[in-house]
């Protein structure tokens, strides 16, 4: 059967697809066997802005890996995809390589898991903002060894190759890379600022549709804590069979909660699947997780504040903090599970929250919230390794600096 260009980079899910840069055939990097690079020299698929061949992979020497990562650079910042090492490509009349799949030759790899961490370590090293989440597979074959690499979209913004002071920006074509010249790379900046204004866009108008009811119209409204996890290509990303995680879903995606022995329920609904909980009336949903189907991730509570002193609505600083750290934390490693891609975008939000206090239980008249709506900063996560707590203590500082200290408690 022949195989076209567009057809490389399909994940399925369900009966739906969607082009994804780090499959071939719809079988993720990782999880590639023989059969699927076989079909690769087979169908002579010739190289595109989302494949590459390399014969030889080398990394001994600064040009070497220079031009490595420009290669890795440039694919980020085009449409991401593979760069298969091993594979000799086909010669023209001229003796040059014209980019369609000749054999497979020996790539020599003493140490697998040891190559893996340098690359790891050049791209983390040498690139910024980094590139990471990077997939690589080795495959033994009768006649040598192959190694693929794949490579995200960058949907952030554009990454820079800083290795040796070089600082330059590459992108993709089809026949190779090129050197992005000074109006392309405003053209790279402005398409981030412009994902950046949909995602506050689309929290702004999600969070409207939770507060007047139009999602659960049996929802604890009176005061509203959100957490939002969006990733950058959540107009991009399709997830419609949920049923294929609902174990794993059901069980670790507890609702925002300060009791950690509280129990749950779970349906799934317009947007995709959720879990939720009520807390004093049984009939009125209190806090909720809503896993939506562009692999965007809401977490909700009614639930922060409580009565103190003066009788007082507050709420514990502290807590709050350590709850929202972790319960990132815990619906990341959902997100990782379901195969969404980094980087994201993580914020928190308050509504209906003028008048409440933060330390609810001192005997003192203590700052309030002048406003009922307060959203904050979008903050980027680049990978799932990132440290939560260091990225977030920005917004934590002013949250703190909302009540009148000069920053929070986190270190």
């Amino acid at each position: 059967m022949d195989i076209t260009k567009q057809e490389l980079c399909y994940i399925y899910v369900g009966n739906k697809h969607k082009q994804n840069s780090m499959y071939l055939f719809g079988t993720k990097v990782d999880r590639l066997e023989k059969k699927d690079i076989i079909r690769l020299i087979e169908n002579q698929i010739q190289e595109s802005k989302t494949l590459d061949y390399k014969k030889e992979l080398n990394l001994q020497k600064d040009n070497d890996k220079k031009e490595f990562l420009y290669d890795v650079s440039a694919m980020y910042n085009t449409d991401g995809g593979c760069i298969i090492f091993g594979i000799e490509e086909e010669k023209d009349e001229n003796d040059q390589n014209t980019g369609k799949p000749l054999q497979i030759v020996n790539l020599e790899v003493e140490n697998f898991d040891k190559l893996s961490q340098q690359i790891e370590d050049i791209l983390k090293n040498s690139t910024d903002p980094s590139i990471t989440h990077i997939a690589l597979k080795e495959i033994q074959f009768e006649n040598g060894k192959i190694l693929i690499l794949g490579i995200p979209k960058g949907l952030g913004l554009p990454s820079m190759v800083t290795y040796k002071s070089s600082n330059k920006f590459y992108k993709r074509r089809n026949s190779g890379k090129f050197l992005v010249d000074t109006f392309e790379l405003n053209q790279m900046f402005l398409q981030n600022q412009a994902i950046v204004e949909k995602i506050k866009n689309f929290r702004r108008e999600r969070i409207e549709e939770v507060i007047s009811l139009d999602t659960l119209p049996n929802l604890d409204t009176e005061t509203s804590f959100f957490i939002h996890i969006i990733p950058n290509n959540f107009q991009e990303q399709v997830i419609t069979d949920f049923t294929l995680y609902e174990n794993d879903l059901k069980r670790e995606m507890k609702p925002f909660s300060y009791s950690y022995n509280s129990g749950w329920n779970y349906m799934y609904n317009i947007d995709g699947y959720m879990t939720y909980s009520s807390s004093d009336n049984i009939r009125v949903i209190s806090k909720y997780n809503q896993l939506f189907r562009n692999g965007t991730y809401e977490i909700y509570s009614s639930k922060i504040f409580a009565k103190g002193f003066h009788e007082q609505m507050g709420f514990d600083g502290p807590l709050l903090m350590d709850n929202t750290i972790f319960y990132i934390e815990e619906a990341l490693k959902v997100l990782n599970k379901v195969d969404i891609d980094p980087p994201f975008y993580i914020s928190f939000s308050f509504r209906n929250v003028k008048g409440k206090v933060m330390n609810r239980n001192s005997a003192y008249i203590t700052p309030e919230f002048t406003k009922d709506n307060i959203d904050f900063p979008l903050i980027n996560v680049s990978s799932y390794d990132a440290n939560i707590k260091e990225l977030l203590k920005p917004n934590f500082d002013i949250l703190w600096q909302i009540f009148g200290y000069a920053k929070s408690p986190i270190l």
